[in-house]
């Protein structure tokens, strides 16, 4: 099977296909690292996979690094649970798992009785601020992560807030990434202010280890 070549590793320096396959078998036995490591290494195909099956009006409302990062999450809940005939078999079932999740969103639209031709076309939603977000984690430590081109960025941040619990990446994604406050949050969340603060005080501090450790990997020479 054929497995896309361009990856995070457009400077030359990507694992070799026995190094992926190695990787692939760590993942099914529960190595979390080597998960993630297939993950960046296939965000810039699977991201092209995706917004090319998005028309304009759809982009509007709905950004390809969402999708991405629902189906990073499922990928990291079941991926024990799975078999891969090597790299190919991974990235097959990565990329389906991330079609299921592109078709599921247009279905709940759509549930939600939205003319999706109208209300595309109408202003455009407020967007994830992914690069925001590393800023954040760069300022008091010095990572790679600065050095990163876009995809290879958003790459390693999408895939490291997958690993947070489910608690913790909700605090994360509702505080850094939508703007809202922490009365908000924790009523929308059913938590005490208190819960939702130490919520994101432990998130924080889980993606900051993280994204040391993965774009240090990204950034290897």
């Amino acid at each position: 099977m054929s497995v896309p070549a361009a990856g995070w590793n457009d400077r030359g320096d990507a694992v070799d296909e026995k190094e992926r396959a190695v990787h692939v078998q760590r993942a099914v036995k529960g190595d979390a690292d080597a998960l993630q490591q297939l993950i960046v290494y296939y965000h810039r195909p699977l991201f092209g996979t995706i917004s090319g099956r998005m028309d304009a009006a759809l982009r509007r409302r709905v950004d390809p690094d969402d999708i991405l990062q629902q189906a990073y999450i499922t990928a990291f809940k079941v991926a024990t649970n799975c078999t891969f005939d090597g790299p190919g078999g991974f990235y097959k079932w990565l990329e389906q798992i991330a079609l299921d999740r592109l078709r599921d969103t247009v279905r709940d639209l759509r549930r939600k009785k939205r003319d999706i031709g109208r209300n595309l076309c109408g202003p455009p939603v407020a967007t994830t601020s992914y690069p925001d977000l590393i800023e954040r984690l760069s300022v008091h430590q010095s990572t790679p992560s600065r050095h990163l081109a876009h995809k290879e960025a958003s790459a390693a941040i999408l895939s490291s807030l997958a690993r947070l619990s489910d608690d913790q990446r909700n605090v994360v994604r509702m505080r850094f990434l939508e703007g809202r406050r922490a009365g908000e949050i924790a009523a929308a969340l059913g938590k005490s202010e208190d819960a939702v603060y130490a919520l994101c005080h432990r998130g924080l501090k889980a993606l900051e280890k993280l994204m040391v450790s993965i774009t240090r990997y990204m950034s290897r020479s």
